[in-house]
């Protein structure tokens, strides 16, 4: 289906493109989403914003990897002069520490994925938004992204969607 949509798009691209001279000239630009969520800085700014809300996780995490580590060297040191069943007993408390470890660190990663998926999708619309800004200003009538195996400079208008996105972000918009 989308293959679909992207040769019947394509095809009114071309179109309109190749539509005789007597019509009415139309402009196109192409906008480089990847790169404007890669080096916005507002992305910095999710980024930041996420860590100092799983601040509190992530110290939690560090204090039982440190308990943790402390048993295994205890076990290191100790572990051939402990009973057996004191070994034993310290070797399955290592053991359910790990797989605790490994649980709490991956649903911690899970979470912290999702807020930022959450986050990068609310920015996603406010980058639509200021691409629309550009098109308006710059009396755009088509602005492609994706699907495009070659761009000119003239026609990429990335790092002037850039340039108003920092701006946002300097005057706090």
């Amino acid at each position: 289906m989308l293959r679909h949509f992207l040769k019947s798009f394509t095809g009114l691209v071309l179109a309109l493109l190749l539509a005789s001279p007597a019509q009415a000239e139309i402009s196109v630009a192409y906008v480089d989403a990847a790169k404007l969520l890669k080096d916005a800085p507002q992305v910095e700014q999710i980024r930041q914003k996420i860590r100092k809300e799983f601040e509190a996780r992530d110290q939690r995490l560090l204090e039982m990897r440190k308990q943790t580590g402390l048993l295994e060297a205890r076990l290191a040191a100790e572990g051939e002069r402990l009973p057996a069943e004191d070994r034993q007993r310290l070797e399955s408390d290592i053991g359910n520490r790990r797989l605790q470890l490994k649980d709490v660190r991956d649903e911690l990663e899970q979470d912290k994925q999702l807020r930022f998926s959450e986050e990068e999708e609310h920015f996603s619309r406010v980058i639509f938004e200021v691409v629309q800004q550009v098109a308006q200003d710059e009396n755009l009538d088509l602005v492609l992204q994706g699907g495009v195996f070659w761009v000119s400079p003239k026609v990429n208008i990335t790092d002037r969607v850039l340039v108003r996105l920092r701006a946002m972000l300097e005057t706090g918009t």
